[in-house]
């Protein structure tokens, strides 16, 4: 008799401890899928951050917007962003954001901004140093491609390809030049660039 509670107490505390062991086991699994759990709103947040933050232009408001016609065609719309959507000279940070319509050649593109730099009678000893950053730095362009030009401060600068940041510009002329492109009062587009400026609607 004694014998068999011996048993039935071992048989029982046998279970015991599997159970306990069973227990043990399912709460460490469990333990982290809660903690996961628990953290998957904060993977949510910065999911959404990273999202937000891809985009360039986000913290801009506009200043106005317009096309660059050339013949018969578009060739691309521009939006000029500044923080509080107003501009003035020399304040920054701004961003001009360019939406290519058609597909164009970095070599074309470059080749553009040089004529526009010689237009606006900039020496070319500068010309040939801001054309050479600007090879090594601007892609091809396809249809519905953005190229963006923030601008920091006087001397800081950056190229965005799609939101996706291109190298940082260091000359204290290069923004400046680069801007004077559209917004100098000698462009060679005065209806972009009173557009660009608030002063015209543009209908895209």
């Amino acid at each position: 008799m004694s014998s068999v509670r011996n048993r039935s107490s071992n048989l029982g505390f046998s279970f015991l401890n599997s159970s306990c062991l069973g227990l043990l086991a399912l709460s460490l699994l469990t333990a982290p899928l809660k903690a996961l759990e628990a953290k998957t709103p904060d993977f949510e947040n910065i999911t959404i951050e990273l999202n937000d933050a891809a985009d360039v232009t986000q913290t801009f408001q506009e200043v106005g917007r317009g096309e660059m016609d050339w013949l018969w065609f578009s060739l691309y719309k521009a939006r000029l962003l500044t923080v509080n959507g107003r501009y003035q000279q020399g304040q920054y940070p701004l961003l001009l954001d360019i939406e290519y319509y058609r597909d164009i050649e970095s070599e074309d593109l470059l080749e553009a901004t040089k004529d526009q730099w010689q237009h606006l009678a900039f020496a070319e000893n500068d010309i040939q140093r801001w054309l050479s950053l600007l090879t090594a730095t601007w892609p091809d362009v396809k249809q519905g491609d953005h190229l963006s030009f923030k601008v920091m401060d006087g001397q800081t600068s950056q190229f965005f390809f799609n939101h996706q940041p291109l190298d940082i510009i260091q000359d204290a002329n290069f923004a400046e030049a680069f801007l004077a492109i559209w917004l100098s009062k000698d462009t060679s587009r005065p209806s972009l660039r009173a557009q660009l400026l608030g002063e015209k609607p543009c209908d895209c």
